[in-house]
């Protein structure tokens, strides 16, 4: 989605327009939920916090003109709020993993949890921004302060990896 596309949507999602609102949905979920994994660790925490994410940019009430970068701005919106949701879940126990002791899997998604647990944690932020986010390498070697050489290299490792899981 270009940025104009998303501002156009929002702006319609503004006037109550639910279709506009559901392609920003289909759009972003699915990258917002992974971004999420990769920080919380956990499925249902994931799924709150993409869920928290959608939720906030419905009922934005700001001139959305304002955004420069959509993907970078949704990218931050998901990272402070998985580190919001950590803080939080600290200090209390959810009524699930007392009673089931166990979280309810998103079959849709398993391919990340399989790639994830192949990547260092560098990798796998180089994955998240480049692969998730569209990214360009360049551009995701300055947002991680290392050289394009160093990104590169590492991107290749990724792709190797990856490949190794799905023969």
């Amino acid at each position: 989605m270009t940025r104009a596309e998303f501002i156009s949507a929002i702006q319609k999602s503004q006037c109550g327009n639910k279709q506009a609102f559901g392609r920003i949905y289909d759009e972003y979920f699915g990258k917002l939920y992974i971004t999420a994994l990769d920080i919380v660790k956990k499925e249902d925490m994931a799924y709150d916090v993409a869920s928290e994410v959608m939720l906030k940019l419905l009922e934005f009430k700001r001139d959305v003109t304002q955004i420069l970068d959509h993907n970078g701005y949704m990218f931050a919106m998901v990272r402070n709020e998985a580190k919001n949701l950590i803080k939080k879940r600290k200090h209390e126990i959810s009524v699930d993993e007392i009673i089931y002791g166990e979280t309810y899997p998103m079959s849709e998604m398993l391919w990340v949890e399989d790639i994830f647990r192949a990547l260092t944690d560098d990798e796998r932020e180089l994955f998240i921004l480049h692969i998730v986010w569209d990214m360009t390498l360049k551009d995701a070697a300055n947002s991680l302060g290392i050289t394009y050489k160093m990104v590169k290299e590492r991107f290749k490792t990724v792709k190797t990896k990856i490949k190794s899981i799905y023969k």
